[in-house]
């Protein structure tokens, strides 16, 4: 198959696997410190301001921009 043939999202996904075997995964040898951990751990038990998937499309819709 000529590059030229083929679908945008298959061509868009060819750049982006070559682009990452050529210069790798850049935060691949990259760990979380435990500060980070435990500001994470902290917001995750915090459900202030928080919505389901569901209720943020709702909104998007609501706001014509989906």
């Amino acid at each position: 198959m000529k590059v030229a043939d083929m679908p945008i999202e298959d061509l868009r996904s060819f750049v982006e696997q070559t682009l990452l075997d050529l210069a790798g995964d850049p935060d691949a040898s990259l760990e979380l410190n435990e500060d980070f951990i435990a500001r994470l751990r902290e917001s995750i038990k915090d459900k202030t301001g928080r919505m389901s998937h569901e209720e943020f499309l709702d909104e998007l819709k609501k706001d014509c921009l989906v």
